[in-house]
């Protein structure tokens, strides 16, 4: 028990189960792993019905991760980002010019001290550029013309984050946009584009469900008697 919950409340847990963004990663993941399989354990179907229905959830899965992939990151993550800026552009947010920049330094802000140049955290110092600074001039963390990443470097979280109602609010936007952009993509483009491709897929890996072994119907012959 002690090591479940020690795992429900690491860093590492409590990152992801507050990013959207790998949330829907790792249950269509999950999908695409799970249900092909239990469709192929399926005994009470015949085996070519599994094989093609299998393949067929399989592929879909695929294509749902490829379009949240393609379109939630570059058009609502960073849209919905965007628009935040926007709204808010004088309240104290530093130049962040990406969502990905954003999230970067939220994350870092996060780690302890101590561990926060550990090499595995370095693909979060490569996404914020040296040149980020604060450009309102109106908050006591930051001040005008010094890298955030100087910041980060040496201060502590409660330094980094005290008071930082925007860095708060930022993060709330790009996960409610990659809700809404999850919603939009899976439940509304997938099915519309699984229609397109899927079917020529299917036939080009020999599986149409029209199979060639079907024995056409037989006609009954009326009973004029009856």
């Amino acid at each position: 028990m002690s090591m479940f919950v020690n795992a429900i409340t690491s860093n590492a847990f409590q990152t992801i189960a507050q990013n959207t963004d790998a949330c829907v990663k790792i249950e269509t993941g999950l999908k695409a792993i799970g249900r092909p399989a239990f469709t192929l354990i399926d005994k009470n179907t015949d085996k070519e019905t599994r094989k093609y229905s299998a393949t067929k959830e399989l592929l879909y899965q695929l294509l749902c991760f490829g379009i949240y992939v393609a379109v939630i990151p570059p058009v609502f993550k960073n849209g919905g980002f965007k628009l935040f800026q926007k709204i808010f552009k004088n309240e104290g947010l530093p130049n962040f010019r990406s969502a990905k920049q954003m999230l970067s330094y939220y994350h870092l802000a996060h780690v302890p001290k101590e561990r926060r140049m550990d090499p595995q955290y370095q693909k979060f110092w490569d996404a914020i550029p040296s040149d980020i600074v604060d450009i309102t001039n109106k908050t006591k963390e930051f001040k005008d013309g010094t890298p955030l990443v100087e910041y980060l470097k040496n201060w502590k979280k409660d330094d980094i984050t005290s008071g930082g109602k925007m860095f708060k609010l930022a993060k709330g936007s790009i996960e409610l946009s990659s809700i809404v952009g999850s919603v939009i993509g899976l439940t509304i483009l997938a099915p519309e584009i699984s229609h397109l491709i899927l079917h020529p897929i299917m036939n080009g890996l020999g599986m149409d469900k029209k199979s060639d072994k079907q024995e056409p119907q037989q006609t009954k012959v009326l009973d004029k008697k009856a």
